[in-house]
This record gives structure tokens, C-alpha cells and sequence, in this order.
């Protein structure tokens, strides 16, 4: 396990990114609940904390596929225009094991 954060750092309904071991981890407050992720859409690399939180959804900045941090499972995948032009489509990511311990956040990775 690696501290990442203080639970001060991530205020419910936000996300932000941190690199873990060289991976880059999407780390969200939804509801109160903190969840990981890989940070880099699986679809043509956007960096997913630059886009959307919306409740438990992270909509990617570049192609706006959709993804729920709790799971990370594509809710809403690309567009099928992109997808032709791109030859491939987003995929689910991996998500983390999180543990809390007093204010202190770890992600497992």
C-alpha cells in the first residue's frame, strides 16, 4: 500500500490524479466513498482527471467515453464515427484497492 493523499486533499465529488510506481492513478470522492483507477483512458491515452466527475461517472476529455470509478467499466463508449477513424474503442480499466487510516489515504497498486 501507498499513501497517496490526505482525505482533506480529495473534497467529495472531485478527482485528481497521482503517479504511483510510475502508473497513473485517478483517485475520486463520490459521496463521501474514495475510489481508484487507472487515470489514462484506454481509448487514445486522455488523461481522465482532466475530464468529468459526474457522481460515480469520469468522462474522458479528449472523446468523452464514460467510465464508473467504483468498477471501471465503460458506461458509454466513444462514438462509432471516432471508433471508425481510430480502429479501436475504449476498454474497462483497472481499479485500485483503497484503505483509509485515519486521514491518511493508500492505494493498493
Amino acid at each position: 500500500m501507498e499513501k497517496i493523499c490526505n482525505v482533506s486533499d480529495i473534497p467529495e465529488g472531485i478527482m485528481k490524479g497521482f503517479t504511483i510506481k510510475g502508473r497513473q492513478i485517478l483517485l475520486a470522492n463520490v459521496d463521501g466513498k474514495f475510489y481508484a483507477m487507472d487515470a489514462v483512458c484506454s481509448h487514445k491515452s486522455g488523461y481522465l482527471p482532466a475530464g468529468r466527475l459526474e457522481k460515480n461517472i469520469v468522462i474522458c476529455p479528449v472523446h468523452e467515453a464514460e467510465f464508473d470509478v467504483t468498477t471501471g467499466k465503460v458506461i458509454k463508449n466513444i462514438s462509432s464515427g471516432v471508433k471508425m477513424i481510430t480502429g479501436r474503442e475504449a476498454k474497462d480499466l483497472n481499479v485500485f484497492k483503497v484503505l483509509l487510516e485515519g486521514e491518511d489515504i493508500y492505494i493498493e497498486v
